[in-house]
This record gives C-alpha cells, structure tokens and sequence, in this order.
C-alpha cells in the first residue's frame, strides 16, 4: 500500500509540473486509478488473493499506463476536440502499444510459478482496463472539462 501511495504522489507531482496543469494531471491519473479500482474488484469476483508477488501489480499499473493518458491528453490539447482526437493516430497507437504489454503480461500466466502467474493474471487484467478507461472514458472526461487554449508549443 506504502508503494502504491508513493507511485500515485510521485507521477501527480510530475504529470502537474511537465503538463503544467493540475487539471490535465488529474485527468491523466483519473484511468489509471479507475483501472486500479477495477482490477482489485475483478481480484476479489474471481476470488484472486493478493499476495506478497502480486501486491505489486497496483503500482505498476500506474508506471505502465501513465504514458498512454498523457498521449491522449497532449493529443487533445492540440487538436481541441474529441471527435478530431479520436480520428487521429493516438487512439490506434495507445491500442497497439497496451496490446503488446499485455501479451507480454498474459504469457507470465503459463509460468509453474504461482506468484509469477498470479502477477501475469493481474497484470493482463489492469492493463485491459487500463486500455478501455483511456481510450473511451479519458476522451469522455476530457468532452465534459472546458478545452484548454492551446500553449504555443502546442500550436502548429
């Protein structure tokens, strides 16, 4: 939980000051802890104890996502809509980079070891939430919050 805690501070404070937004940090974090929440309910549905292996995969889930939110969300900024941003490249790349993590993920489950399997289980799970929460629920949030003025790096 300690890890868990320290992952989550460290990535808000550097998400906040490399986007410069409180905002567009929040909503960057906002799949990857639906992905979490999500992950520990499927855990306890399929009756999955955590163990001392698997307690890890709830950090992980927020160093391996947090790139494929702050792609959408600097893709958003530039294009200042989401229909414009959901026909853009972004979508498709988040789509095939998360499903390459989670083959690597799924193939941990064929290990003899328990642990080593238990951490592929859950990390093939968190990692498709993780993918269905940033690309259909992030595009969502960021159609309700008012766009932000594009910075001038962000301008073409």
């Amino acid at each position: 939980m300690q890890a868990l805690m320290l992952a989550v501070i460290g990535i808000a404070l550097i998400l906040a000051v490399a986007l410069r937004s409180v905002r567009d940090a929040l909503l960057v974090l906002a799949p990857l802890t639906l992905a979490a929440v999500f992950t520990v309910a499927v855990a306890v549905l399929i009756d999955m104890p955590f163990n001392m292996a698997n307690v890890l995969v709830l950090p992980l889930i927020f160093g391996l996502g947090v790139d494929n939110g702050i792609h959408v969300v600097d893709r958003f900024r530039r294009e200042r809509d989401v229909s414009h941003l959901m026909h853009s490249s972004t979508p498709r790349a988040v789509l095939l980079s998360t499903l390459t993590t989670v083959g690597a993920f799924a193939a941990l489950m064929l290990s003899p070891h328990q642990g080593t399997a238990s951490i592929g289980a859950l990390l093939t799970i968190a990692i498709v939430w993780l993918l269905l929460f940033t690309v259909l629920v992030l595009p969502m949030l960021l159609s309700v919050v008012r766009p932000q003025e594009p910075t001038t790096e962000h301008r073409q």
